[in-house]
């Protein structure tokens, strides 16, 4: 991680650059920046498929309830505050994605939609917090659990519905039948 010293800026940039340029040259239309924590690092991500390719970039990050009932990222980010940062450093596509069932994913789309109306918002939900039964991680949210949260998700902002941790094809199927 850039914020522990792990590895410096330029070293990141370089990886970020090498990847983005293998999957344009194997054929994606697009690179999908996901699970992000740390602005620093979300915005040398983009900056290297940017200057590097001219893929459209999707850029999402991952965020927790609080204690004090707001969102943020592990590394403190607000959605507020990363959407503003990859909006400005040019991802073509902004969300949230992974940490949280679907219903949570409303608020955070929603603080993120205040910052522009018009730009594209992707949710990728979990399908419930995971616990561990019998020694196997389980998703407790249903299909049809995440369905019903489709329309307020939409309303928050959400263009682009979609599944993480958790999710199997039936989940899809009954987001699409949902939005549909």
């Amino acid at each position: 991680m850039l914020a522990m010293g792990d590895v410096t800026a330029e070293e990141l940039y370089r990886a970020f650059r090498e990847q983005a340029m293998a999957l344009e040259q194997g054929g994606a239309d697009a690179a999908c920046i996901e699970t992000m924590s740390d602005i620093d690092e979300a915005v040398c991500a983009i900056k290297a498929v940017k200057e590097n390719t001219d893929l459209e970039i999707i850029c999402t990050f991952t965020f927790e309830k609080t204690v004090q009932g707001d969102f943020k990222s592990m590394m403190g980010v607000s959605p507020v505050n990363a959407a503003q940062a990859i909006i400005a450093a040019g991802a073509d596509i902004i969300g949230t994605n992974c940490g949280n069932g679907i219903a949570r994913m409303i608020d955070i789309i929603g603080e993120m939609r205040k910052v522009d109306n018009n730009i594209p918002m992707l949710v990728h939900a979990n399908a419930g917090m995971p616990k561990n039964i019998n020694g196997r991680d389980v998703f407790p949210e249903s299909p049809g659990d995440m369905a019903k949260q489709v329309k307020e998700l939409v309303r928050a902002g959400a263009n682009i519905i979609g599944g993480c941790c958790g999710t199997t094809p039936d989940h899809i199927r009954a987001i699409k039948s949902a939005i549909k």
